[in-house]
C-alpha cells in the first residue's frame, strides 16, 4: 500500500502507455513491463548534423522470449477507456481493447483490462 501512495504522488500525470501484441504468440504487453528502445540514425550534411530516420522500437516478449524490432502490426492503439481500481490512485487513462491485463501508468497496479 505504501509503495503504490508513492507511486501515485510521483507519477502525477504519466499519459498513456505503449501497448505491444506479440507477432508470435499474440501476448500484449506494455513499455513499463517491457522497455521498447528506440534508436535514431543522423547523418552529416554539408557539416551539419540532421535527422534522419527513427529505426522501429526493440522489445523482447516476455512469454515467449522473441526479441528484435517491432512490426507494423504489433504496435496497438489505446482506443478504450480504463480507470485505475485503486482506491488511493482512481486515474483514468486509455488502453487497447484486445488487453485482458493492464497496468496503471500512475500506480503501476497490475488490473483487468477493457476485454474482460
Amino acid at each position: 500500500m505504501l509503495w503504490t501512495l508513492v507511486n501515485v504522488l510521483f507519477n502525477r500525470d504519466p499519459g498513456d502507455l505503449e501497448h505491444v501484441r506479440c507477432a508470435r504468440c499474440g501476448h500484449v504487453t506494455n513499455s513499463i513491463e517491457t522497455p521498447m528502445l528506440t534508436g535514431t540514425s543522423f547523418t552529416l550534411s554539408q557539416g551539419r548534423l540532421v535527422d534522419g530516420y527513427q529505426m522501429p522500437q526493440e522489445w523482447t516478449c516476455p512469454a515467449c522470449g522473441r526479441e528484435g524490432p517491432s512490426e507494423a502490426e504489433e504496435l496497438l492503439s489505446n482506443d478504450s477507456p480504463v480507470r485505475c481500481r485503486t482506491f488511493v490512485c482512481r486515474y483514468a487513462w486509455r488502453a487497447p481493447g484486445v488487453a485482458a491485463v493492464v497496468i496503471c501508468p500512475r500506480c503501476h497496479t497490475r488490473q483487468p483490462g477493457p476485454a474482460r
